[in-house]
Formats: C-alpha cells, structure tokens, sequence
C-alpha cells in the first residue's frame, strides 16, 4: 500500500533503515518484504506512483510505500535518511554528487515534451508589459528554488538572450503559491508547471513568454528518482523491486487511454480531472537519456555550481 499525506517532511518522517523481513521457508518464490519511504514534488510527473500501488506493482514485488509530497528538500531528505528515494529534477542530485554528497540517479521519470506547448512556462500577467527576456530586468521572478534546475536553466535562457541573470531578483515561492503571488503583483513573472499552469490559464489573466527547457535542451530527462549510492548498494534488491513496479505504472501511463490516464494525474494530484483534461503532460520515460543530462550537466559546471565529472558515475547502473 501506499499512505499519503500532504505534510510538512520533518514532521512526518523519522530517520531511520529500511525494514526487511526475512520470507518464511515455505514462500521463498516471494519477495521478502520491505518497507520503502519516498518523497516527491505535487506534480503530474510522479502519477505512475499511484498506478504502481492501485493496481498492484508494488505489492506484487512485497513492497510497502510510504510517500509524501513536498515543494522541496528531497536531495536533503535522501541525504539525511528520512527517505529512501527522493524526486525532483534531474539536476539538484547531479549538482549534489559532484559536490561529494552520496546521491546518485536511480529511476527516470519525464522528460519534456517533444514539441511546444511544454507543461511548464515563464508566466506575466496579460496586462504587464513584459515581453521578453530583457523585459525582466529589475523585476521580481520565481522559478521555484535557487540553484535548482529551473533557476539554472532560467539563467541559461536569460544569458542566451542577452540578459544578466543578477539584474533580476528571483524569489524562491512554492509552485502552488506561484498563481496568487503573481496576480496579487508580489511578482512579475513565474516559471508555471502543470497542473498550476493550466489553471493560471483559466484565469484569463496570464501570458506566456517563453519555455526555457524546450528552448535550451529539447526532450531532456526532467524529473528523476535518486537515492544514496550506499544505500542502493546495501538493498540492490528491494531498489530493483522499487524501479520495476514503478517503471510498470509507467508503461500503464503511456499505454492508457487519455480519458483513463486523465483521471488517474487528477486522482494523483488532487485536482479535478476537468482540469487535468486541460494540461498539457510530460513525457513519462523508463529510460536516461546520457546525452540530455550531459547538457544539463555542463550548465551547471559553466555556472560554477559543480566541478566538471562523469556523468556516467552518477546513473545507478541496476
């Protein structure tokens, strides 16, 4: 099973070690059973969670997941032990491992979409005169977290149009308080992701003005599960488990029909599925694309964020 709740992260888990049982003499052709903790941002790019528990992958592999999710700190929970897999873009764990820290890469997520319209988006209001990128100097923008993924390639895209990243204020906001502060004129502009983007649309009060991963690395890995190496060493077998099952929800992702899919996002995220029949969703990927988190690689490198590495030593090879 898996228990959600929608919580402060220190307030819900405790540190501690996976717990295995030892599988009785008569039933070794099941998996011992294994208790897994995982944390995640509120985001569509994690619904195959659910579809690994509702329709059973993860029990068919004698695991119990616990999951919460929260708009940050995954790579710190990972880190500190309170979780066992942490989600979140591609880069914060990569930044991470070249940092010294024992992180590593360990299940795929998403990856953007192919071709526009992506699902996240640089957000003004209609009636700002922002247009472009020089247009938000001086300005008050979120991207979610400093020196996370977005911020990252928010500074990329801004470097490549001309504009000197330290001549805007970024503000770090969670994505779902990005709407209200944007249209209360707390910001200027916001980097949007579904299924917030969607309804920052709705409103009829937002314009887009860019779509900063389309435009610096087309179809690059997005979103990722990652773990401690040494962790990962010590129970290779129940991480096997764990990408398995959650790889199977992926597959039924794709497979489905947009009608069944629809509804499983919206039961994932909370929102309504007439909402979420409006969003525009990753691609959910079973694959690491070495070519994409290279590039993402080396935009952190040339922002003095990390040292440059391999990025082969930070793909958990299962």
């Amino acid at each position: 099973m898996i228990t959600r709740r929608n919580a402060l992260l220190g307030t819900v888990f405790a540190a501690g070690s996976v717990g295995l049982g030892a599988a009785p003499a008569w039933s070794q052709a099941k998996p011992a059973p294994a208790n897994v903790r995982v944390v995640t941002p509120p985001i569509t790019n994690y619904t195959a969670l659910l579809v690994a528990r509702d329709k059973g992958f993860f029990k068919d592999e004698g695991l119990d997941i616990e999951f919460v999710t929260t708009s940050a700190v995954s790579v710190e929970a990972v880190y500190g032990g309170s979780v066992e897999f942490g989600g979140g873009g591609i880069l914060e764990p990569m930044i991470a491992r070249g940092n010294g820290l024992d992180i590593m890469l360990a299940v795929p997520v998403s990856k953007i979409r192919k071709e526009p319209p992506d699902n996240s988006a640089l957000v003004v209001r209609s009636d700002d005169p922002i247009k472009e990128a020089k247009d938000l100097v001086g300005k008050k923008v979120s991207v979610g977290l400093l020196n996370g993924i977005n911020h990252i390639h928010m500074i990329e895209w801004l470097q490549r149009r001309g504009v000197d990243h330290k001549a805007i204020q970024f503000i770090e906001i969670p994505f779902p308080q990005m709407m209200d502060a944007l249209l209360q004129n707390r910001l200027d502009c916001v980097w949007a992701v579904e299924p917030f983007l969607t309804l920052m649309n709705k409103t009829g009060k937002v314009r887009h003005i860019g779509s900063p991963y389309q435009d610096n690395v087309p179809n690059m890995d997005l979103t990722a599960f990652f773990a401690k190496e040494s962790w990962l060493k010590a129970n290779q077998d129940v991480a096997v488990r764990f990408k398995r099952a959650f790889q199977k929800g992926t597959d039924y992702l794709n497979k489905a029909s947009k009608e069944e899919r629809d509804e499983l996002v919206a039961k994932y995220t909370g929102a309504k599925v007439e909402l979420i029949r409006e969003v525009n969703l990753p691609q959910f990927s079973t694959e690491f694309e070495l070519a994409t988190l290279k590039a993402n690689l080396d935009l952190a490198v040339a922002q003095k964020l990390v040292k440059p590495l391999d990025v082969n030593t930070v793909i958990w090879k299962s």
